[in-house]
């Protein structure tokens, strides 16, 4: 999952420029989460002589458009929780925020759940980019598109792709039970 977050923004990004014309484009850098007050914020970043910065060994990814934040990722906090405190009961929640809310700081223990700050980085940037050059990442691109529908149409529960020797796979989504948002 630790690279999940480049294909999750880059699909959604395509998604919504795609099926609903906003401008939509996938940002890559240090990203950091206050997900409950009572608990240490989520960072996704590397650590290093007592500086956070973001780097291939630490990224996230999100979407940028029309000055929101969108990470579709958020719901699988609780995972990301869990790698460090599998005692941490956080909520499966979207996370959609105006840019304007960001903290003008790290948020810390203590803050608000919701509190985040986003530092994009160019490195982190290109590698994502160069990511979506990969004929992988085009015909999963083509794949999610697909199987997207605009609400309110439902999306459906289960998809067939074939691969270029003819066998078919069946896909099955699965929902994991989003409970409001961040």
């Amino acid at each position: 999952m630790h690279h999940a977050c480049n294909l999750f923004a880059m699909m959604g990004a395509q998604i919504l420029r795609e099926h609903h014309r906003l401008p939509a484009i996938a940002v890559s850098g240090a990203a950091f989460f206050s997900l409950d007050p009572e608990l240490d914020t989520l960072a996704f970043a590397e650590h290093a002589n007592g500086q956070v910065s973001a780097g291939l060994d630490g990224f996230h990814s999100w979407i940028e458009c029309k000055g929101y934040v969108i990470d579709l990722l958020a719901p699988l906090f609780p995972e990301n929780i869990a790698e460090v405190n599998q005692l941490a009961q956080v909520p499966r929640r979207a996370f959609i925020k105006p840019m304007s809310d960001m903290a003008s700081r790290l948020p810390q223990r203590g803050d608000p759940e919701g509190t985040f700050f986003l530092i994009p980085n160019e490195l982190c940037q290109a590698n994502m980019e160069k990511t979506l050059q990969r004929p992988m990442a085009s015909d999963l691109q083509t794949i999610c598109s697909t199987w997207y529908q605009r609400p309110p149409k439902k999306v459906d529960t289960q998809f067939c792709i074939k691969d270029n020797r003819g066998k078919v796979t069946m896909l099955r989504r699965k929902d994991i039970g989003i409970k409001g948002f961040w």
